[in-house]
């Protein structure tokens, strides 16, 4: 069962505290230091802090600053407090829309001895909270607790006004308030509900509180959480590669068996007459060959053809398109001054053993021209 251990203010660490300590749905209860740990000592305790300790604001930080959060916050804050953030403890609350949240600043170093100086007793409190801070959260509230009021809940701000205090401020307040204690406040605005228990009413609400226990001040079990939800992060990073490895592999031997049946479907249409295939890449290494030799003896022909034309007079005739066919032989467009000139250049050719055949003879104010088609045959 929890333990809950206020200090009233002004709860300064080299004074006699005055301190309030209860449990739920019990009477609180008054006393010293020494009186407080006799009870507490090795329970598992919510420390409960003044308001006096502490500032409360709300601020607003760029989307997603993630682990520069801390940092972003602080630069939030700079026109918003006198003190040197250097010297501040900053505790924040939950983020709303990815960039609105709530925060307190306290001084580190009173913070610091106050934990101590509970240590030193055995006090150990596992979660620090501000109390006007643990007021419910769902309407704006205001609870008379050691000898002031405490502001807070759905209210925007969180505060702690003594009466005269209250009577300033009285116009600023929400008029919706929900005045909790033994007597309705003089002078101000709202409904009133007797509150004779006000820790009760502070024990329910820290539970939605800040905890001021972050940062230096994580508890030594809450600081070992980042390194096994790091473990977690590695363990999870560490399957997903092998995942992604596993998967990349199965969809490049399917890819591979699917390209393979591609090209033994193109090497069968292609070349049907060549038989059944056994071995795709040594029948494709052997065609390559063959088509390169097929290509040398072309040019052998080629080279031929060159030196047969230009015996036979080639001279007198333009080559304006040459083409090969196998099987076919030799196809050449020609132009030349006369029909004479292409006449002779044809029986020359011929008397060089070639089988030359003239086609498409047209006249025209250029000269002449005509398709010359010499058989492979020939050659």
């Amino acid at each position: 069962m929890s333990h809950w251990l206020y200090l009233s203010p002004p709860a300064s660490a080299d004074a006699e505290w005055s301190l309030t300590w209860w449990q739920a749905n019990t009477p609180a209860q008054h006393g010293s230091l020494a009186q407080a740990a006799a009870q507490l000592r090795g329970q598992p305790l919510n420390l409960l802090l003044p308001m006096e300790m502490a500032s409360y604001h709300q601020v607003s930080v760029p989307a997603r600053s993630g682990r520069w959060l801390r940092q972003a916050l602080q630069s939030a804050l700079e026109e918003q407090v006198v003190d040197d953030l250097d010297d501040l403890h900053l505790a924040h609350g939950p983020m709303r829309d990815k960039k609105h949240c709530a925060l307190f600043a306290i001084d580190r170093e009173r913070l610091r001895q106050c934990l101590a100086t509970l240590a030193e007793q055995g006090l150990h409190p596992v979660r620090v909270h501000i109390d006007a801070d643990c007021l419910p959260a769902d309407q704006p509230c205001a609870l008379a607790w050691d000898h002031r009021w405490l502001i807070g809940g759905a209210a925007p701000a969180r505060l702690a006004l003594g009466d005269a205090e209250l009577s300033q401020l009285a116009p600023l307040l929400p008029a919706t308030l929900q005045w909790l204690g033994p007597q309705a406040p003089t002078g101000v605005q709202g409904h009133w509900q007797a509150q004779d228990a006000p820790w009760a009413v502070l024990s329910q609400g820290s539970a939605g509180a800040i905890d001021l226990c972050q940062g230096a001040f994580a508890r030594p079990g809450t600081r070992r959480w980042p390194w096994r939800a790091l473990a977690l992060v590695l363990v999870i990073g560490g399957a997903a590669h092998l995942a992604q490895t596993v998967g990349h592999r199965l969809l490049i031997e399917q890819r591979t068996t699917a390209l393979k049946q591609e090209n033994l479907a193109l090497w069968q249409q292609r070349f049907a007459d060549d038989g059944p295939v056994i071995d795709l890449p040594r029948q494709v290494q052997a065609k390559l060959r063959q088509q390169g030799q097929s290509q040398v003896g072309m040019t052998h022909q080629l080279s031929q053809l060159a030196e047969q034309w230009g015996a036979s007079g080639g001279g007198l005739a333009v080559v304006h398109r040459l083409n090969f066919q196998q099987g076919e032989g030799w196809s050449l467009q020609v132009s030349a001054p006369d029909f004479a000139d292409l006449q002779q250049l044809r029986e020359r050719l011929v008397s060089q053993g070639l089988s030359v055949s003239a086609e498409a003879s047209v006249r025209d104010s250029q000269g002449v021209s005509t398709r010359l088609k010499i058989k492979e045959q020939a050659l």
